[in-house]
């Protein structure tokens, strides 16, 4: 693909309010296990694929409240990412406009409590924008909680202890075809502009989840190197996806490819009105 036709991919991207959210330092009662992968334990669905519409926040938010579904009561589910793209209301344009062109995986996460989640059977996926209808929520939710900003060891008690986790990143990733990926970001800017999931981590590399299909990468996911773990970027373009209305003029993200900066994860899982398992 070109340039344009990447960033039109990545444009859906995933963002949160910075002057508003709540965050939540977990506190570790042992030591993080050396490396964790979320699909062995049976709780991450098929890889997706969002298409030329610029949903990955939705995406990554459907992909996320599946798996901790899944974590909480023992079910997988294929939920519809559409649901998020119709409804979700942006009007600080947090992450785009609106739909395919971009909202923030927070602001979905908070749909899970006012709307729920329907089954991916009864909304399927159309790559653009559409009409927010009723539908039956299969999982509702109470809301999210955002984990400290540029904290690895944070992220990495996030998801060892609660699960996949919704984070937003530089995706310079084009050219990817495997193994540990490094250089997202360089001293003069890491444009934060793609939402995704941290399935996993080892002491050597996160392991993200991508909603670009399964011939993309390895099988759909990418290996990010832990190696800036410490080191923090400028992005000085945030309103390209990972701040609402008032914008700032910049803003420090840390780690590869800025994974460290935006990471959330939904509150209160549980069934809706309806529950089909996959």
């Amino acid at each position: 693909m070109t340039n344009a036709e990447w960033k039109k991919i990545r444009s859906g991207k995933a963002s949160h309010n910075i002057h508003d959210h709540p965050v939540l330092r977990l506190t570790k009662s042992q030591a993080n296990p050396d490396s964790v992968d979320w699909r062995d334990q049976g709780v991450v669905t098929p890889v997706k694929n969002q298409g030329g519409c610029g949903s990955c926040w939705a995406f990554s938010a459907t992909e996320v409240v599946e798996s901790h579904y899944a974590i909480a009561t023992g079910d997988l589910l294929k939920l519809a990412p559409q649901a998020f793209v119709n409804c979700v209301q942006n009007p600080q344009q947090c992450g785009g406009t609106g739909g395919c062109e971009g909202a923030t995986m927070e602001l979905a996460f908070n749909l899970t409590a006012t709307m729920g989640m329907p089954l991916e059977s009864d909304l399927p996926y159309r790559g653009r924008d559409a009409t927010c209808t009723s539908y039956t929520a299969a999982v509702k939710g109470t809301g999210y909680v955002k984990n400290p900003e540029n904290d690895a060891d944070a992220l990495e008690t996030a998801i060892a202890t609660k699960g996949p986790m919704s984070v937003t990143v530089a995706a310079n990733w084009g050219g990817y075809g495997g193994g540990v990926f490094s250089g997202g970001c360089n001293s003069a800017n890491c444009d934060l502009d793609h939402g995704v999931v941290a399935v996993g981590y080892s002491k050597d590399y996160w392991l993200v989840r991508n909603s670009w299909g399964a011939n993309w990468g390895e099988g759909g996911y990418i290996r990010l190197s832990r190696a800036s773990d410490a080191v923090l970027y400028t992005d000085n373009t945030p309103s390209d996806g990972v701040a609402c209305k008032p914008f700032p003029g910049s803003q420090t993200v840390g780690g590869e490819s800025g994974i460290l900066f935006d990471t959330s994860y939904p509150t209160g899982v549980t069934a809706g009105e309806s529950n089909v398992v996959v």
